[in-house]
């Protein structure tokens, strides 16, 4: 069951909002920069509270300093890109986040920023399609089943849900001609976004957020 998309405009001018996830959001050119771009000019303030490398167990330990202490009066979650590798591949050594793990701590940082922050509004992005290139080689479609996970929590958490699966493929489908030699289309690396996929993000989560 999908969760139904609320009327009206998620954000409202004077309103913040926290972007909290892993590299694709720390970037400083990236998707959350294309936010800042359109939002801060309608009175909505943006945040980046990314961090290169982590994983939803390692996002735990940051709300209470980096998403709670802040205030936000919106929070979009963005993870999924290494809790889906770690354990596999090059990162055989870590411990695996299955993602059944993956769901159970989306739901738990949606429910202790309600619980000890207060906040009401949250969006949970699903990873933005296949890994491309090498890393797709090495990983094959291991991102499948944590995006489903990811509209699992959505609709368990009754949050927003941006999913970037279903619009990123339609995209490869309708742009395959462009893809590179080593198989990149939307990504610089297989993993990490080029600026127009960034641009994708971005707009795509505007249009679930009715803005």
């Amino acid at each position: 069951m999908s969760v139904p998309k609320p009327e009206g405009p998620w954000l409202k001018q004077g309103e913040t909002l926290l972007c909290f996830g892993d590299s694709l959001t720390a970037n400083t050119k990236g998707y959350v920069s294309c936010l800042q771009n359109y939002l801060e000019p309608k009175g909505i303030r943006v945040l980046n509270a990314g961090l290169g490398g982590d994983k939803t167990p390692f996002a735990l330990t940051r709300l209470k300093a980096e998403v709670i202490a802040l205030k936000p009066d919106a929070v979009s979650i963005f993870f999924g890109a290494n809790d889906a590798v770690i354990g596999r591949g090059e990162w055989r050594d870590e411990p695996v986040v299955s993602p059944l793990t993956y769901k159970e701590n989306l739901m738990w940082i949606v429910h202790i920023c309600r619980l000890l922050g207060g906040i009401q509004k949250f969006s949970i992005n699903t990873l933005p399609g296949r890994m491309e290139g090498k890393a797709f080689l090495e990983f094959g479609d291991c991102r499948t089943p944590y995006c489903q996970a990811a509209r699992e929590a959505a609709d368990r958490m009754n949050t927003r849900l941006v999913p970037l699966d279903t619009v990123f493929q339609l995209a490869w489908e309708e742009n395959r001609a462009k893809v590179s030699a080593e198989g990149l289309l939307h990504t610089t690396d297989g993993i990490h976004m080029t600026p127009p996929a960034n641009e994708l993000i971005a707009k795509t989560m505007l249009r679930e957020w009715n803005l």
